[in-house]
């Protein structure tokens, strides 16, 4: 047994915790459980809503000391307290709301707690492990008076997606929010305060963990801004080769990189 106290190992959950079917391999769970024990500290940091996380661990059986989610733009501690909280600037929200919805694509919208729809959605679609959705018919409306909106999820094609990135740069200039495609088929729209990596830096001030003791996993795009804050960022399991490219390392599972940082320890 080895103390893992200084060690800091932060992971994305969709194609890097879970596999495609959602599942996580015996291995990778056996060696997260041990890294836990030894002290290790495990974060998620997800696109999902925290509910997600909790049930997750809940299902593989550890809790982590802290919960980042919605890319970075909610973080909370082991006692479910809101640590951080990253909302879109209201300034900018009927100019978004005018944008977005004239469209005629669906479009959620999200607070720290639930997911906002303007209708029901097919069983088919849901996706989330638990439900925290609210349906309201007036969803602009309601968006204009949300005291804590965090992100506006848009489904359509990447044609769709360029003409509301290029819209919303014209009206609130560039990089006055994040615009991140996050599959071909749908946009997010959130706080240019927030990001999987400033959460992570967030995280490591906490637990006076510096980068060298840092390790991150991940596979989409979203997950490019933790390398930044750690040597060792790890491409994982079906992730693109520009993501690769952007990684230190590569490793087919979340349970490799756990014995990497084993395997680095007994090399000192």
């Amino acid at each position: 047994m080895s103390n893992q106290e200084n060690k800091l190992l932060v992971c994305d959950l969709d194609g890097t915790l879970l596999d495609a079917k959602g599942t996580i391999d015996q291995e990778s769970l056996d060696s997260i459980k041990e890294f836990c024990k030894d002290g290790g500290h495990f974060v998620i940091c997800t696109g999902r809503m925290d509910a997600d996380i909790l049930f997750v661990e809940e299902k593989l059986g550890f809790k982590s000391d802290f919960r980042i989610s919605q890319n970075g733009a909610v973080i909370k501690n082991g006692q479910n307290e809101i640590i951080s909280l990253c909302p879109i600037n209201k300034d900018y929200i009927a100019t978004l709301n005018r944008i977005v919805f004239s469209k005629g694509l669906r479009t959620e919208v999200s607070n720290p707690t639930n997911r906002l729809f303007p209708s029901p959605r097919n069983p088919e679609d849901v996706a989330e492990f638990v439900d925290t959705s609210r349906v309201v018919s007036n969803l602009e409306q309601v968006v204009l008076e949300e005291k804590e909106p965090i992100l506006y999820l848009t489904f359509g094609t990447s044609k769709d997606f360029e003409e509301i990135r290029q819209e919303i740069e014209a009206s609130l200039g560039k990089g006055t929010v994040n615009i991140v495609m996050t599959s071909p088929s749908s946009l997010e729209v959130f706080s240019n305060e927030a990001s999987k990596g400033i959460a992570l830096k967030h995280i490591q001030e906490l637990l006076a963990i510096d980068e060298k003791d840092t390790y991150v996993a991940g596979d989409a795009q979203s997950d490019v801004s933790m390398f930044t804050y750690s040597k060792h960022a790890f491409a994982v399991q079906e992730a693109d080769p520009t993501i690769r490219q952007q990684a230190d390392l590569y490793a087919k599972t979340v349970g490799d990189v756990v014995n990497y940082i084993y395997e680095q320890e007994y090399k000192l």
